[in-house]
């Protein structure tokens, strides 16, 4: 397929060059990539992006392998730059002249916005089908496997009151950057001096409540102004699009911040407090849509108090899934273990038992395991038209509804089953018998639940027992310790859990549930080796990017390593007959 698309060519390589490039060994991994990988598909499937005016841009396959030139050495885009400015094996790799120094980091960066998740997939699955054509993967005997590790990436975790502050901070800051009109009246029409006011140590209670009711207060006078007549006029009539949509966004973030972390006093509860000194502005003064002209910061007379009218939602009755940062709203707070916490997010690893990564996805920190797994793996079979004999996890991934929903797609899961768990040490549901001809549990001391309610929250339903039974029971101060007797949870999908649990306790499922273990080596080259760990960048968006180039070069190493055996090394002297 041509396109109109004319991009940046070089020269022909001088002699000189030839003759440095020829002295050169070759490189154990570069080479046999180019050998083995042709990259020309990106230029092609990145014509979109460009206007076919002006200067030539940059073929978009050189820029391909720059930027896995970049995640193969986990480099910054500075020192991407000087990576290709001094190193000959990566010039002689780019078909780039000896002296050329034309890169800047800033380029760099630039393209990865540019191409975005979706580009960067689609290259990732070229280069799959590439692999596929050379049977690296796909045979129809093979297994997949799924797994996460989680990603911290450098949030600083603030307050309620700091949280506030940068989410009416951005909000401003994309105004005055894209829509300098709207911005100037914002200055003249709102009361916003608690954008700019800290609070110390050495602030009293009082100042503390004070200081965030009329922050929050404010901060819902930003979201109305956008609501008035005049302002929504020039913002409905905004001609740049992309920067109404980022600001809608913003104020969106802004409102599920407050919702998150405020709430207005109630009407018994004590809310009148001190005027603050003559220097802090009084939250009586007019409203932000009612207040024409500069700020003010005149006080309110001394002898009247102030209303607090808004105040922090305690700690513990705060979402878990809440907003940690305005600068990064999709990472969250979440747990990898009891003791092990996530700052961010997780990727989600799906590959083959051979190797080949086929999705990467990153995913909230506090997102269940098994949400993304059937969509990982449908878009994959619907792609290549190639379905595994079988999807292996974790227990995470082993649940009802994800066994279901690949069930669909006529993929089988293999993952442990789920053992429910007593927190308070007493007997679990795995001591009750249950009587499918009946629809009755049997507890130990052989008494049937007599009557059952539906927990749709759950996916099942609560067998109850009578009280009398458990009042006499033997077994009451191990069982239950409920004044009103035991229950026991019914999943819907009892049946298929009692099929799996009969399947991973044969020989052949306990062999498959043992290669579920190959993924934590590709976990481990990803996370580790190639820094989605600790990685630099931030966003749930630019870090999809590096997920999906971190997943191409591994499979450019898996690839040489199976194609070329033994491993290639450098070649130091030319032999000899």
């Amino acid at each position: 397929m041509k396109t109109r698309i004319r991009y940046k060519t070089f020269d022909q390589l001088s002699f000189a060059d030839l003759l440095v490039y020829s002295k050169l060994p070759q490189h154990p991994f570069w080479n046999h990539v180019e050998s083995k990988i042709d990259f020309s598909f990106a230029d092609t499937l990145c014509a979109v992006l460009y206007s076919g005016r002006g200067q030539c841009p940059y073929a978009p396959s050189l820029k391909l392998k720059v930027h896995l030139i970049q995640v193969y050495y986990d480099l910054s885009d500075r020192s991407t730059e000087e990576k290709i400015i001094g190193d000959l094996f990566i010039k002689r790799f780019l078909g780039l002249p000896v002296d050329f120094f034309g890169f800047d980091h800033s380029t760099i960066g630039l393209d990865r916005t540019r191409m975005g998740v979706a580009m960067f997939h689609a290259c990732h699955l070229y280069i799959l089908a590439q692999m596929y054509s050379l049977g690296l993967w796909g045979n129809h005997d093979e297994q997949w496997i799924i797994d996460s590790f989680p990603c911290n990436v450098g949030i600083e975790l603030v307050g309620a009151y700091r949280l506030i502050q940068q989410a009416m901070e951005k909000i401003l800051r994309h105004l005055k950057q894209t829509h300098p009109a709207l911005y100037e009246l914002a200055c003249k029409s709102l009361l916003l001096d608690t954008m700019t006011l800290q609070i110390t140590a050495e602030s009293s209670t009082s100042d503390r409540l004070l200081a965030f009711s009329k922050l929050v207060t404010q901060a819902y006078g930003l979201l109305a102004w956008f609501e008035t007549e005049e302002v929504s006029l020039l913002f409905w009539n905004w001609d740049n699009v992309p920067a109404q949509q980022k600001s809608l966004g913003l104020q969106g973030t802004l409102k599920q911040i407050l919702m998150e972390n405020s709430r207005p006093t109630h009407p018994d509860e004590d809310t009148q407090m001190p005027t603050p000194s003559s220097d802090e502005p009084s939250s009586d003064q007019p409203s932000a849509t009612e207040t024409q002209g500069p700020q003010s910061t005149a006080a309110e007379p001394e002898s009247k108090d102030v209303p607090v009218k808004h105040v922090k939602t305690p700690r513990k009755q705060r979402p878990a899934n809440r907003i940690i940062s305005a600068h990064d709203p999709h990472a969250r707070v979440g747990m990898k273990t009891r003791f092990k916490v996530i700052k961010g997010y997780k990727t989600q690893n799906l590959c083959t038992t051979s190797g080949v990564i086929l999705h990467a996805k990153v995913i909230p920190a506090t997102e269940p395991d098994g949400e993304a797994m059937y969509d990982m793996v449908h878009q994959i079979q619907s792609f290549f038209g190639i379905a595994p004999k079988g999807i292996l996890g974790d227990t995470l991934y082993g649940y009802g509804k994800q066994r279901v929903e690949l069930a669909s797609i006529g993929i089988a899961v293999t993952a442990p089953v789920a053992s429910p768990q007593n927190p308070k040490g007493l007997f679990t549901n795995t001591r009750f018998t249950y009587n499918r001809e009946k629809d009755v549990y049997v507890c130990p001391n052989h008494k049937e639940s007599v009557w059952k309610r539906g927990n749709p929250k759950q996916q099942g339903s609560q067998h109850h027992f009578s009280k009398d039974d458990c009042n006499g029971c033997p077994f009451r101060s191990q069982c239950t310790t409920s004044s009103s007797g035991r229950s026991v949870f019914h999943s819907n999908y009892y049946e298929l859990y009692e099929e799996a649990k009969a399947f991973n306790a044969t020989d052949k499922g306990k062999e498959l549930l043992k290669q579920r273990y190959l993924v934590e080596r590709k976990n481990n080259e990803m996370k580790n080796d190639c820094g989605l760990g600790t990685p630099r960048t931030r966003g749930q968006k630019s870090l999809s990017i590096k997920a999906t180039l971190v997943a191409i070069v591994i499979n450019l190493k898996s690839s040489v390593r199976r194609l070329l055996a033994p491993k290639p090394g450098f070649l130091r002297r030319v032999t000899t007959a």
